[in-house]
């Protein structure tokens, strides 16, 4: 099952009655809200891997991303596991950046290490080349222009394998 989240679903998902973030559960709304904190830390973190990215010039990269995007991504990775054995808890969720033809590994983040996994999702993140000039002159505004920014299209590709269950 794959998500191509621009504005239209490519997967046979439910359309969901507004834009806003509602949860089944609790439990869902908690999950999605942990897994959004992880997932940017796992970008921060992976900062200097992203420097060595062509067209990322000086030591220091800013990623920059669209205000609602970490409650939508995590709002999707729940939905996409909803209907699996453990849910959320027993997906591993593997985050990667591609820029062209360079690809980079950002991290990876098993939900519940407790529970075997049972499904596996990857998470494809790019680059937003549209709003690049126009923010990176703005921040040179203010002083951050020594740093290479990446900002981080608000669309991304989420594709979800099934493992073998015991």
């Amino acid at each position: 099952m794959n998500i191509l989240r621009s504005n239209t679903y490519k997967a046979p998902l439910p359309a969901l009655p507004s834009d806003f973030f509602e949860y089944r559960e609790s439990e869902d709304e908690t999950a999605a809200t942990l897994l959004s904190k992880h997932i940017w830390k796992l970008i921060k973190k992976s900062r200097h891997r992203l420097a060595q990215v062509p067209g990322c010039e000086g030591n220091s990269v800013s990623v920059m991303v669209a205000a609602d995007f970490l409650s939508r991504l995590a709002r999707d990775v729940v939905r996409v596991t909803e209907g699996e054995l453990y849910g959320i808890r027993g997906c591993v969720l593997q985050i990667e950046y591609r820029d062209g033809d360079e690809r980079v590994s950002i991290g990876r983040i098993k939900c519940d290490p407790k529970l075997p996994v049972t499904t596996h999702l990857t998470l494809s993140l790019t680059r937003d080349r549209t709003r690049t000039s126009s923010t990176s002159s703005l921040l040179r505004l203010f002083g951050w222009g020594s740093e290479s920014i990446i900002c981080i299209s608000p669309g991304y590709l989420l594709e979800k394998r099934r493992l073998q269950t015991l």
